[in-house]
């Protein structure tokens, strides 16, 4: 499956099939080994829009630049050595080669820089595809073990083919969750294909790219999940009150007339486990304090339930149940003295501590929820708290794999929630999580165009995940954006065959705000997300404010 593009930056390219197989015949190079591309123009595809002011050559190499192919290579780990090729924003990248007959391809080599300090990263992934007439694809070769423990470093990386292939075009791939700079791509081979296998075109790859929403059946049987913010010092603990806006469809006198969100994903707030950017060390007391506030008697999960019980009696259900999910904790690597876990003190450098204490959250959380007995309450799964996946922990796949192999097994899911562009966003399943939510980030800035949410969506389909709807705030614009979300919702289908979780601010939050405001047009918020989780929202409700756009 071809990914689509709304880019304009690079000239459009559209896959044409060949009329007839070309092999390379007399020429006098004709066996010998070399880079197959050397000197070869190319076409560039970008997925999703490049916005300003990334669509220059100062952050993206036009398509019409030589330089991936002109054998010059970069002689320092810089963004400022001219050798490097430029690619920034825009979700993802293809370039794709023409080698000008069938060659035989017996090895890939790519190069890439690494510089911490200007965010130029490496990707997380390479995939290499080839095809003999154009269009019937062969993916040959991924590389994902793109590392580096250094501040700035030039990385290099090759995938041998054995047997070789016959190959006249070659497609690269990989995304660009900020910078990618790569010098030389080389495909090492022979014009002589004699020997060389032929291709065989890829089906369509419906578990990689199911071009389908996530569903609510994926996510734990819930559709509309707002997260719970909860733990915060400066904070008090959630009540009853708080959480019966968002179990029922409140009338002006605070009685349910209908239900609402049918989730809750509870999570500790930012500050609890950040300082800036930077992940927090915590020990045994601090992941501890954690879970005896979500279990406070009264307060959090069991206002949760009495709310639940209350809107069933406004209601008269014969019953009321709402999926409830649990957060995991990051394992700092910082932290060299957790506590005690089973008898043995854990020292979180060490894989084996940090996979002990992630069982030990997990099953703990479980267990206090079990003996909670709750009747309107139903744990679901757990989520991966980091919005990005930090490839420079080389322990980080081992603990994902530990975690969604050990949920699956109590017959629960794991999700996770990347950020747009997020490091291993396009990865989220081959990571190991059984959903994941992508957010658009539309909400909270007003310079980004409303083409922003119809990329994610694009992305989001492509890539089985769903759509998480977030509000920035409770001013005037931040109603219009959300508004927004939900009309792109109805034009783009995520409204009604997509799950959704929603981001509105810490607990008690915007929806509370909005429901219990006095001004329409704030009041008006909360209205227009229970259009929207009822699936009737309209594709024209985009804001008309001045500050909108065109959908």
């Amino acid at each position: 499956m071809e990914l689509r593009s709304n880019n304009r930056y690079y000239t459009p390219y559209t896959y044409k099939k060949v009329p007839e197989k070309l092999f390379y015949r007399t020429e006098p190079d004709f066996r010998q080994e070399k880079n197959l591309l050397s000197g070869k123009k190319y076409d560039i595809v970008a997925y999703g829009s490049i916005d300003a002011p990334y669509d220059s050559p100062q952050y993206n190499t036009p398509d019409t630049d030589p330089r991936l192919t002109d054998g010059v290579r970069a002689e320092k780990a810089s963004m400022n050595d001219p050798a490097w090729a430029r690619f920034s924003r825009g979700v993802a990248r293809s370039i794709l080669f023409d080698i000008g007959g069938i060659a035989a391809v017996k090895e890939f080599r790519i190069r890439c820089l690494w510089e911490k300090q200007t965010a130029v990263k490496l990707p997380n992934n390479v995939s290499f595809d080839v095809s003999e007439n154009g269009v019937d694809f062969e993916n040959v070769a991924l590389l994902d073990g793109f590392r580096s423990d250094r501040d700035a470093e030039m990385v290099s990386a090759q995938a041998v083919l054995e047997p070789a292939v016959r190959a006249r075009f070659v497609r690269v791939t990989f995304c660009c969750p900020v910078h990618i700079y790569i010098d030389q791509i080389e495909a090492i081979g022979k014009k002589d294909a004699t020997g060389a296998r032929p291709v065989v075109p890829d089906q369509q790859n419906e578990a990689t790219y199911p071009n389908k929403y996530c569903t609510a059946e994926q996510l734990g049987g819930a559709k509309d999940v707002v997260l719970a913010y909860f733990c915060h010092e400066e904070r008090p603990p959630l009540e009853v009150e708080h959480f019966l806006p968002y179990v029922g469809y409140l009338d002006k006198d605070g009685k349910a007339t209908d239900t609402l969100f049918d989730g809750y994903l509870f999570l500790p707030f930012v500050a609890f486990l950040y300082e800036g950017y930077k992940k927090r060390p915590l020990d045994k007391a601090k992941w501890q304090y954690y879970m005896d506030q979500q279990f406070l008697p009264g307060k959090n999960l069991d206002a949760l339930e009495l709310a639940a019980a209350q809107v069933q009696k406004d209601l008269g259900l014969p019953e009321l149940k709402v999926k409830v999910f649990f957060s995991i904790l990051y394992p700092v690597v910082e932290q060299r003295s957790f506590g005690e876990i089973d008898g043995k003190e854990r020292d979180l450098s060490v894989l084996e501590d940090r996979i002990a204490v992630l069982k030990w959250l997990i099953d703990e959380q479980e267990r206090r929820f079990r003996e909670k007995q709750y009747a309107h309450l139903d744990l679901a799964g757990y989520y991966w708290f980091t919005e990005e996946i930090d490839y420079d922990d080389a322990q980080l796949m081992e603990m994902i794999r530990f975690t969604t192999d050990y949920i699956r097994a109590k017959s629960m899911i794991t999700t996770w929630i990347p950020y747009y562009l997020a490091s291993g966003f396009n990865d989220w399943r081959r990571l190991g999580f059984d959903m994941a939510c992508y957010q658009p980030n539309y909400a909270f800035r007003q310079d980004i165009p409303e083409q922003r949410l119809f990329d994610a969506a694009e992305t989001a389909k492509l890539l089985g995940m769903c759509i998480e709807l977030e509000v920035g705030g409770t001013a005037r614009w931040n109603v219009g954006h959300t508004r927004n979300y939900y009309a792109a919702g109805a034009v783009t289908g995520y409204m009604k065959d997509a799950a959704h979780m929603y981001y509105q601010e810490g607990m008690p939050g915007a929806f509370y705000k909005a429901y219990h405001s006095d001004d329409p047009v704030l009041h008006s918020m909360y209205d227009d997300t229970y259009r929207f989780i009822k699936g009737t929202y309209p594709a024209d409700g985009f804001d008309a404010g001045e500050d909108a756009g065109q959908a």
